[in-house]
């Protein structure tokens, strides 16, 4: 089964909400059945639980109202549209999604919203339902002094076609927004046969939704048949964000700092972060991979230094938030419908650290977000009691990676997944630039190539993976830990090794490779870096009718491995 892929900001925050299965996208106990795709991975920890159930897809359906009919001539705007610009508003909305097959409730807070309004008096809004982002815009009219009116059904979400064998074909369904309202059971969404309009105010240089669920109006994403498919949008509202950004003037001094902290996974990791001291101002820059040139201010009192909560950083260009410096703090909740018990996050008003003006070096016994809004919790990184020391580069090699979890690749699902333990230390426990470092994944002794047609992320191909790289989907970064789903089987070896390059010298680490058995479990083997690939003299690909293929596409494709000793090994190879 091939994964659909999309920009779904929202879901891209690894936020604290209960442990995750290496399968995933599963729809719990049958309740749901939308035809969508896609689901969410992670959503805000302000998130509630619903009753809402979806409709039954298999059934045939009423045919819509003439008004509600949706057209063959319908087009998904793409572009942006001509005409004036309004970039990167505050967007706070609210609304339902489907989260590990169930519909919730949520907020999507702090979201940076595009609108163009033209010259004739059109207004086009990106990604008018927050809870579901496909980069598309949506046109209304302007209907009043600062009202502008939206007429649905548009077209708003396409996806391929699966055929028979869940695989992708080359043609496309099609999904469309409607003004909908809620059914006479109280438990699902239907169109509303009264009205498709939906009225925006343009105002004190706020957009403001006027036609919302205090109205018992959603906006909501649906077949061309009009049922509802889990995701809409009842109340949103977006302005400009006024809040100051800070930095260092161009001549501070800049010095490299390493800071330590803890993660998720109750161990210590470390990052390389920018710090500049002017005046009685303490400045921190590259908190945020996807956002490096945004700095936190603090302020020097004697032996301490005192960051605000709240400051502002700028919209991330990647993750297309607001994003804000937030000390936090954490306390045990536990969700009763699903028996699970977690460190709920809250914001604080500061965050203090011991200052060492000898060592130079920050300390705090608390913690600190970079949080996607500044109403609800929405981590992009969290660092728990961190450590800031200064940092001088060292080249070395990095310590030995693991792999801590496998599962086979299964068909049901279309891939199979694995998590591996990364360190950023050399084995002399200095902590090595992690723009130099990097990982490779072996299978059967083979060096895995990733391809941009399995891993939407990547431009180009690659061997060698960033240690702190991310798609939030195929690989997944979680403190020291990755994820990686893989679209392969066969196997019946598991290797990782981490690769430090330091210009033209390259510093490995160990190989260390594991026996898969059939349900996962994993053996480790002796291996070390003078053994592994370069017992590998050659790795081939045929089809099933014995032709050889240079680079397997999609398909079941037969691998043989030979060795330096003579012998080989042939497996079967999905991708």
């Amino acid at each position: 089964m091939r994964k659909i892929y999309m920009t779904f900001a929202a879901a891209l925050f690894a936020v604290a909400a209960f442990a995750q299965p290496l399968a995933r996208n599963h729809q719990a106990n049958g309740q749901i059945t939308s035809p969508l795709r896609y689901q969410a991975q992670s959503v805000p920890q302000s998130w509630q639980k619903t009753d809402f159930l979806l409709p039954n897809f298999g059934k045939a359906r009423p045919m819509l109202a003439p008004n509600l009919q949706v057209t063959d001539d319908m087009q998904m705007i793409v572009d942006q549209p001509e005409g004036t610009l309004y970039h990167n508003y505050y967007g706070v909305n609210s609304g339902f999604e489907v989260f590990f097959g169930t519909v919730i409730s949520t907020t999507v807070d702090g979201v940076a919203q595009d609108f163009v309004i033209a010259d004739d008096g059109t207004m086009y809004i990106k990604n008018i339902m927050a809870t579901l982002g496909p980069n598309v815009w949506v046109k209304g009219q302007k209907t009043g002094d600062d009202v502008y009116t939206f007429t649905f059904p548009q077209k708003y979400y396409k996806q391929p076609v699966y055929d028979e064998n869940n695989e992708a074909t080359s043609e496309f369904e099609d999904f469309y927004l409607f003004r909908m309202k809620i059914n006479d059971a109280g438990n699902s969404f239907i169109p509303d046969t009264e009205s498709q309009d939906i009225r925006f105010a343009f105002r004190n240089d706020s957009l403001i939704r006027l036609d919302d669920n205090s109205d018992g109006v959603v906006l909501a994403l649906a077949t061309a048949d009009g049922e509802w498919v889990g995701f809409a949008d009842f109340a949103s509202e977006w302005h400009k964000e006024k809040a100051p950004i800070e930095a260092p003037s161009a001549s501070a001094t800049v010095s490299d700092y390493m800071i330590t902290y803890g993660n998720d996974e109750n161990d210590r990791d470390a990052a390389l972060v920018k710090v500049a001291l002017e005046g009685d101002g303490f400045y921190i820059s590259n908190l945020s991979g996807s956002n490096p040139d945004a700095w936190a201010k603090g302020k020097v009192d004697g032996d301490k230094v005192v960051f605000d909560g709240m400051k502002y950083l700028g919209v991330d260009p990647v993750l297309g938030y607001h994003t804000y410096f937030a000390p936090s703090g954490k306390q045990k909740v536990t969700w009763e419908d699903y028996d699970y018990t977690f460190d709920s996050i809250y914001f604080n008003k500061d965050i203090v650290f011991a200052y060492d003006r000898t060592a130079n070096t920050l300390k705090s016994e608390t913690n600190f977000l970079v949080n996607a809004g500044k109403n609800v919790v929405y981590k992009i990184n969290e660092y728990e009691k961190p450590m800031l020391t200064p940092w001088k580069e060292e080249a070395g090699t990095p310590k030995d990676p693991s792999v801590f979890e496998f599962m086979p690749y299964e068909s049901e699902y279309g891939y199979g997944c694995m998590q591996i333990h990364v360190n950023k230390e050399s084995t002399d426990g200095k902590l090595l630039n992690p723009n130099k470092l990097f990982y490779n994944i072996y299978f059967d002794d083979a060096l895995f190539t990733f391809y941009p047609d399995e891993y939407a992320a990547l431009v180009d191909e690659i061997t060698d993976v960033p240690i702190d790289f991310t798609d939030n989907n195929d690989i997944v970064k979680k403190g020291t830990n990755r994820k990686i789903y893989y679209f392969l089987q066969g196997m019946t070896t598991v290797g990782v090794q981490e690769i430090y390059k330091d210009g033209d010298t390259t510093y490995k680490s160990n190989l260390v490779s594991y026996k898969v058995d059939e349900r996962g479990n994993l053996t480790g083997i002796s291996r070390d870096i003078t053994t592994g690939s370069e017992d590998v003299k050659s790795v081939s690909y045929t089809d099933l009718a014995g032709r050889r293929i240079s680079k397997p596409a999609h398909g079941i494709f037969l691998k043989t491995v030979k060795y330096a000793d003579g012998s080989q090994k042939t497996v079967k190879y999905v991708r």
